[in-house]
């Protein structure tokens, strides 16, 4: 059977970092009021971000099929937040590239 959860490496800092970016990534890619499949788009992302804010080991468990719009979040914050720390913003994205290992 396929693993469906995905353990990433990083820690609180980052996860919070990623959970500001997955908040503005639904903000401005699914605002409120927009399409049934908008909203539930938008609902996963921030149900995601919570999950990243309760963050408190060193290994965070998101859903395997939810990494290519965490990544779209990703680049889309990074290309609007221009003044995070270029280690910060290679951590982002190195998180998401390459998971550690699959629950």
């Amino acid at each position: 059977m396929k693993r469906r959860v995905v353990e990433i490496g990083c820690d609180a800092a980052t996860a919070l970092e990623l959970s500001r970016a997955l908040r503005a990534y639904a903000d401005t890619a699914y605002p409120p009021g927009g399409s049934e499949c908008g909203q539930a788009a938008r609902s996963t992302l921030l149900d995601t971000a919570v999950t990243c804010e309760q963050q408190a080991g060193d290994a965070l468990r998101l859903r395997k099929r939810q990494l290519p719009i965490l990544r779209a979040a990703v680049r889309w914050w990074l290309s609007e937040k221009t003044d995070l720390c270029v280690e910060s913003a290679r951590g982002l994205e190195q998180i998401l590239a390459a998971p550690t290992k699959s629950a």
